[in-house]
């Protein structure tokens, strides 16, 4: 089931990569459209975002780890991903022009760095997809709990 795992969501991430690779020529293929710019910004993002999750979730099955269930690790998710979700919320065009109007000089080299350092979008949304898909742990068991096994010397039913 791991090397299943492993594969579909290898080939997942190659096909939303190729998607992300090719949204403008998607897009033109499609002709004009009554969705705002704005959205089809968001839902490029979310693209990137689901194919670095599904990195991290390969990064995550290739460890061999014995758990008893599945479930995500919240602490390992707030501690890697806390530093891309805040540059990503700073990383919107209008939270980044705001910060380099108020607290910058417009002239000074400060605000060039400032503003290369916010608006590399696609840096902070690749971490913080990597960090939520490395954040998840799945359980692989051969034998549920609630299974039972009988055995005939003794007629009676073993957990």
């Amino acid at each position: 089931m791991r090397i299943f795992l492993i594969i579909f969501s290898f080939i997942n991430a190659f096909l939303y990569f190729l998607l992300y690779a090719y949204y403008e020529n998607i897009l033109a293929l499609f002709g004009t459209s009554g969705v705002t710019s704005g959205f089809l910004g968001f839902l490029k993002t979310i693209i990137l975002l689901v194919v670095s999750f599904l990195i991290g979730l390969i990064v995550s099955l290739l460890l061999k780890m014995n758990i008893a269930k599945s479930f995500f690790d919240l602490r390992l998710g707030i501690i890697v991903g806390i530093i891309p979700l805040f540059f990503l919320i700073l990383s919107q065009p209008a939270i980044s022009n705001f910060i380099l109007v108020r607290l910058f000089n417009p002239n000074s080299r400060l605000n060039e760095l400032v503003f290369y350092f916010l608006s590399r979008q696609i840096v902070w949304t690749m971490w913080l997809g990597f960090a939520i898909g490395a954040s998840v742990r799945i359980a692989f068991k051969k034998k549920l709990k609630h299974e039972v096994s009988f055995s005939l010397e003794n007629n009676e039913p073993s957990a």
